[in-house]
């Protein structure tokens, strides 16, 4: 079997829509045997059956839930070589989130259970395995916005700013012994869940005028956590690394120069 992740065993949490869907159709595609967990149960069984993937239903925020969704992996495959974990509900942050001073506290409650309690558990209880086995790759999804600024989604920031600080510090306790763990930041994506803001063709070229280069697909965005789960990657840990098309890059598409020339005139 040939392929960047043939023969492994690969975990996508959340992988039964968007980047995570994505990614589950790539890593069958590279070699690996892959269980698409996702709190949809029926949306990780159409992504499974769709690719040849198995199925499982977890929801993260919960630790028994992600504790039996390893051990179900596990006496399903002997191991865990790879997890990438990138469940999230955007609806919840597109319409729910806000900034500070106006956000309920239910809703930031619910945005760090989600984000970060369930980073917490799978990274744990994946963790725990993969002790076990003295080998794996942990990759979790960040996101540009909490690289920078980003007004009215202060819960969201807060959660995933939280994601890139474990990511180094899990790194830091894990790869001594043998467990990678780094994180993707990706910026927008063209997703299903982001349809509503890049079918409306202003509010599209408002987003496009934010990047440098053409808005990424999901499997854009996937290619990259794929490469970390593979043994190419076998000497990065601890990284953060950004995939958004030149979103932080810069401040705006304007010539710096011309203005301080314009103003010297």
């Amino acid at each position: 079997m040939s392929g960047l992740l043939a023969g492994k065993v690969c975990l996508v949490v959340g992988g039964g829509s968007g980047i995570g869907a994505a990614a589950v159709r790539l890593a069958v595609r590279d070699g690996a045997e892959v269980v698409v967990a996702d709190i949809a149960e029926d949306a990780a069984k159409r992504v499974a059956n769709a690719c040849g993937a198995d199925a499982a239903t977890v929801d993260v925020r919960s630790s028994e839930s992600v504790k039996a969704l390893v051990s179900e992996v596990v006496a399903r495959h002997g191991r865990i070589d790879g997890v990438f974990h990138t469940a999230m509900s955007v609806p919840l942050v597109n319409k729910d989130d806000r900034r500070v001073t106006e956000l309920p506290e239910a809703i930031w409650e619910s945005i760090l259970s989600l984000v970060l309690t369930g980073t917490y558990h799978v990274c744990k209880y994946v963790g725990q395995q993969m002790l076990r086995q003295r080998a794996g790759s942990i990759v979790l999804t960040a996101t540009s916005d909490a690289l920078i600024g980003q007004a009215g989604i202060d819960a969201y920031t807060a959660a995933k700013g939280g994601v890139i600080a474990m990511t180094r510090s899990i790194a830091a306790g894990l790869s001594p012994e043998g467990i990678r763990v780094n994180a993707v930041c990706p910026s927008f994506v063209e997703t299903p869940h982001q349809r509503g803001f890049l079918d409306d063709p202003v509010l599209r070229s408002r987003i496009e005028a934010m990047h440098l280069m053409p808005i990424m697909t999901a499997e854009d965005a996937s290619e990259l956590a794929l490469f970390l789960l593979s043994d190419r990657a076998r000497y990065l840990t601890g990284g953060i690394h950004v995939c958004d098309a030149g979103y932080t890059a810069f401040k705006g598409r304007m010539d710096v120069l011309e203005i301080f020339d314009r103003v010297a005139d």
